[in-house]
């Protein structure tokens, strides 16, 4: 990652280090975020930084959560592409 990138994710994590601390609720953390425009990877990468998971437990908080339901559907529709696309080679 880059410094730049780096330091947005720092500063991202400290704004939502709160909302984490005050509620310890996964989904109102993701509504966060996503409220502030931050969403995919740098969402997930916040989500492992603020609550000190690894990066498998962040995914899984960021795709469960219900106002990420849109990134679910495509995450779900890739790997089901990939899927398909297996048997053709």
């Amino acid at each position: 990652m880059d410094a730049e990138r780096t330091a947005r994710i720092a500063a991202l994590a400290a704004t939502a280090g709160p909302v984490w601390a005050e509620s310890h609720d996964g989904s109102a953390l993701q509504e966060f975020l996503k409220e502030i425009g931050c969403d995919g990877v740098d969402a997930v990468l916040v989500t492992r930084q603020v609550v000190g998971c690894s990066l498998g437990e962040a995914q899984e908080m960021f795709f469960t959560a219900p106002c990420r339901g849109v990134e679910l559907a495509v995450h779900n529709a890739l790997m089901e592409t990939l899927e398909r696309s297996q048997g053709d080679v």
